[in-house]
């Protein structure tokens, strides 16, 4: 197994770590919306990807029934009867 002979100093440590830095963030406009969004990444605001549309926005309305438990207004609570004994 390969051993370092010396000890790096902190100076040649921190030359070999200057190109580990974090890049800058690369952002395009939207065609149609005008909000920037990442280069090959979904537009949140509207769905939208290369022209599709990838994810449905949910409504208000949508968004409050979520919430609820489902209710089944056809069918109301029904007891189960024993059949009676017959001798």
């Amino acid at each position: 197994m390969a051993v370092p002979k010396r000890k790096t100093t902190p100076s040649k440590r921190n030359m070999r770590r200057s190109h580990h830095r974090a890049g800058t963030q690369l952002f395009a406009e939207d065609k149609k919306s005008g909000e920037l969004r990442r280069p090959h990444h979904i537009d949140l605001s509207t769905g939208m990807y290369r022209g599709k549309q990838i994810i449905i926005k949910k409504t208000k309305k949508d968004k409050d029934a979520e919430g609820q438990a489902p209710v089944n207004t056809d069918e109301t609570t029904k007891t189960i009867e024993a059949p009676a004994a017959s001798k």
